[in-house]
């Protein structure tokens, strides 16, 4: 919003643009101490805060009269936020840049109701997208120091009736417009010099929407296509992934297999040898018994390995 409540000394970076449609002038509304005194939650007595609300009507009027005579003032607002950085704030967004930048030109350096005006080129586009939806709706626990803008409220009448004097001193702003399709394609397809061509019948608007729908049918059914073959795509990835993993769970059974008759082949391997050592300890054993009783005279008898 163009406004940062630690202004120099924040660490984020804040997008200051050279030139916009929306202006911001800093501290411009002097709030009288009635309305301070309303917007901090006090109690006020009637009649300051109507006297409080003709000072804001004529600010707000007075302003809007200058600023609509550099360019066709689309947006104008003062806010009612009691924080160091957005008290007394204004915003104004023009048409276009041009009207813009001419004001921004044309009020640099001047003073007004003895202060000099402050102003800087605002980021955002619209100012209704910073409000504080929970203020609008009386819920705003912040209060007057939220860091959304509390916009005061303007008279609906006073509005339209400074836009139609706008329009009234000012008849280039309705020329300078852009045209809207309705008129492009009035002059694109009728170039006939007949004013009555320039209204548009019921039958004309329909024809005009079936191409609309036409077109909008078409941009749908390419979507739609490009969605399922998106959806092709994605599931042969996830068919292809279950192939993989089913590969990669029977590669890995067969080796868990292998590894079972290899260990079962280790093991007969094992109890091969160790029976071969068992009859070796036996006959070792005989022999040696049989030559202790020969050397004794007692026996006569031999031993071999087949014998055990």
């Amino acid at each position: 919003m163009g406004a940062c409540r630690h202004g120099e000394k924040c660490t984020r970076i804040h997008n200051k643009p050279m030139i916009s449609s929306t202006i911001m002038f800093r501290h411009l509304y002097q709030n009288p101490p009635a309305a301070l005194a309303f917007s901090s939650g006090q109690k006020v007595s009637d009649e300051e805060l109507k006297e409080a609300l003709i000072h804001y009507q004529k600010f707000y009027e007075e302003i809007f009269v200058e600023l609509s005579s550099y360019g066709e003032l689309k947006e104008l607002a003062v806010v009612d936020n009691l924080g160091d950085h957005l008290i007394g704030n204004v915003y104004a967004r023009f048409n276009d840049e041009a009207g813009a930048s001419k004001a921004f030109n044309a009020l640099a350096g001047k003073y007004y109701n003895s202060k000099l005006v402050e102003e800087e080129y605002c980021p955002i586009s619209k100012i209704s997208w910073c409000k504080c939806r929970f203020y609008d709706e009386g819920k705003c626990e912040r209060g007057a120091f939220c860091n959304y803008l509390h916009l005061k409220p303007i008279s609906e009448t006073l509005l339209k009736n400074l836009r139609d004097e706008m329009y009234e001193k000012h008849p280039e702003y309705k020329k300078n417009r852009r045209f809207n399709f309705f008129s492009q394609l009035a002059k694109h397809e009728h170039s006939s010099s007949d004013s009555s061509l320039e209204k548009y019948d019921i039958d004309h608007r329909k024809k005009i929407i079936e191409r609309w729908n036409d077109k909008y049918f078409q941009i749908k059914k390419i979507k739609d296509k490009e969605k399922k073959n998106t959806q092709a795509k994605i599931d042969l990835a996830i068919l292809q992934q279950k192939l993989r993993v089913t590969k990669n769970y029977d590669e890995d059974f067969q080796k868990i297999k292998d590894n079972k008759q290899s260990r079962e082949k280790e093991v007969d391997r094992y109890k091969e040898r160790n029976k071969e050592r068992n009859k070796d300890y036996i006959y070792e054993r005989s022999r040696d018994k049989i030559k202790r009783d020969s050397e004794y005279g007692d026996s006569d008898e031999t031993i071999s390995k087949n014998d055990l």
